[in-house]
């Protein structure tokens, strides 16, 4: 990803807080809340420098956010209980996170750790949960 360093390095910055703090939270609440962060530095990013890699991860961390959200405040709520956070779902999503500050810093792409993450957050859907659970979806 093409960013100015300056840009780098706040935004590699965000990330790992975002992943230390997913990480060290206990309530399923707010490992979402500062997940959001992510989205959050993402847009800061974007506004001050476009650059079509950052914008996709941009949207796949927003989407992904909006997609696990959903799937814990029904499990708060106790509604469709059916479909539980995979084990170890935030340790995962933290060390995605975490990847992407890496990436982020040395400059590498971030295909491959969105893909984990789209498949993090379709494990939290109907369709997806049913697939991890036939062996089908692997994160």
């Amino acid at each position: 990803m093409k960013l100015p360093n300056e840009l780098r390095l706040e935004l590699e910055k965000e990330l790992r807080y975002t992943s230390d703090k997913i990480i060290g939270e206990e309530g399923i609440s707010r490992k979402v809340f500062f997940y959001g962060a992510a989205v959050a530095a993402t847009h800061r990013i974007i506004e001050m420098c476009y650059e079509p890699e950052l914008v996709l991860l941009d949207m796949v961390l927003e989407v992904s956010c909006s997609i696990i959200n959903e799937r814990v405040e029904d499990i708060i709520q106790e509604k469709n209980t059916a479909i539980e956070l995979i084990d170890g779902f935030f340790d995962k999503l933290a060390q995605a996170v975490g990847d992407l500050a890496e990436c982020i810093k040395s400059g590498k792409s971030t295909y491959k750790i969105m893909e984990t993450i789209v498949m993090l957050a379709h494990t939290t859907t109907g369709t997806g949960y049913y697939l991890y659970t036939k062996g089908l979806v692997k994160v």
